[in-house]
């Protein structure tokens, strides 16, 4: 900070020159004038009286006497304009003086009041070192961030994320909250802040955490850390069926043969074996309840104007209940078309059945992002129940709302 205070410095000083130098060169140029003038006047009432005494018109004495009174007059004129200068150049000095003592101040106060000076000294440093070398030096220096940047969604979630790394789960909870009131209601941030609160709380899903998982896999179907979190709640609740449930959802989301996939399987395969230890054997077939069967196709006017890569969401939910899916599967645009089958094993959430009498509005949605609120194209269709044996057309036709 040294050089930046040098610098403030020399800017400063360029501007008290810039001030008093016209001041001053003004001041110089009217007391040159003056004095140029008395003496103009001087010499020529001198060259007058010496045409006269030429003339015979005055004798030399009286020249003389002429002389003497122009010369004290000169003088007396050059000795009044001084004194009357004189306090006005004091005024002026001293209020030059004043105010090269008062503009440093006044900006580097406003500057102290107006300004970041923490700013700039942690921005010098991750300039210098933009590695760190543990934790607890990234936590210090994340928090100093969030500190000279309180808006910063992107800092608090990263100060929550590396809060968790250091099994700090309650200073996550207020950190992801934090980033949430800054980027909104954000699947990730939302799937994490009821993770920290799912450790915070003894390993227990608080009514906050269920209403966090339920809006990020309404804005994101397939979550990985809201899947993950509830597959091991369910897990640790006696519910294995249900942890198999979520963790297949994941699986499938998730990279084959990847090592995350392996870790998934292994949970699956751990869960199986409790539940055959505790004799409930049912096959998740047997729980799936009526199905719907269909056809996921996109217009061919419009196959064109996809990215092939773009996700597809497709899901069921009540026309006239909540916004949130009650199943949902996750496509890949470049399948299309394909068969699928929709159950209440794709339910977003434990305890969701289908039933025909139920009245399902069925949406198929293209998100070239990956995230189910950015749906960029669409197709509907309406009154779909369950357990019918048609099979159905749902074709992405027109572009999203």
């Amino acid at each position: 900070m040294i050089d930046f205070w040098l610098s403030t410095a020399a800017l400063l000083l360029v501007a008290v020159v810039v001030v008093v130098w016209p001041l001053w060169r003004r001041r110089s140029n009217e007391r040159v004038d003056r004095t140029a003038l008395n003496v103009a006047l001087y010499e020529e009432r001198v060259a007058e009286l010496q045409a006269q005494q030429r003339a015979g018109e005055l004798t030399e004495s009286q020249v003389q006497a002429a002389q003497q009174e122009a010369s004290r007059l000169l003088l007396e004129d050059t000795a009044a304009a001084d004194a009357k200068r004189a306090p006005l150049k004091r005024r002026v000095a001293g209020v030059l003086l004043v105010s090269a003592l008062v503009l440093p101040l006044m900006v580097v106060g406003l500057y102290q009041l107006w300004g970041n000076p923490d700013g700039v000294a942690l921005y010098r440093e991750m300039q210098e070192t933009p590695q760190v070398s543990s934790l607890e030096a990234l936590i210090d220096r994340t928090e100093r961030v969030v500190e000279v940047q309180p808006t910063n969604g992107e800092a608090w979630y990263m100060l929550g994320r590396a809060y968790m790394s250091a099994q700090r789960p309650g200073d996550a909870v207020q950190a992801f909250g934090n980033s949430l009131n800054q980027m909104g209601e954000a699947p990730d941030v939302l799937a994490q802040l009821a993770q920290a609160r799912y450790f915070a709380n003894g390993n227990q899903l608080d009514p906050e955490s269920v209403a966090a998982l339920d809006k990020a896999l309404e804005l994101q179907p397939n979550n990985p850390t809201a899947l993950g979190l509830l597959g091991i709640a369910a897990f640790e609740a006696g519910d294995y069926n249900g942890s198999i449930g979520y963790w297949e959802r994941l699986l499938k989301a998730t990279e084959p043969g990847s090592q995350g996939a392996q870790a998934i399987q292994g949970g699956i395969d751990r869960a199986r074996e409790r539940m055959a230890a505790t004799g409930d054997t049912a096959p998740v077939e047997q729980e799936q309840g009526p199905a719907i069967r269909l056809t996921v196709s996109v217009a061919p006017e419009l196959m064109a104007q996809l990215d092939p890569n773009s996700s597809v969401f497709v899901f069921a939910r009540e026309p006239n209940g909540p916004p949130m899916p009650l199943i949902a599967k996750r496509l890949t645009l470049s399948q299309l078309p394909l068969d699928i089958t929709l159950t209440q094993t794709d339910a977003m959430l434990p305890g969701v059945t289908l039933s025909a009498e139920q009245s399902l509005q069925l949406v198929a949605r293209v998100s070239p992002t990956g995230d189910a609120r950015e749906g960029t194209h669409l197709g509907q269709l309406d009154n779909v129940h369950a357990g019918s044996d048609e099979q159905l057309q749902l074709i992405i036709d027109r572009a999203a709302d």
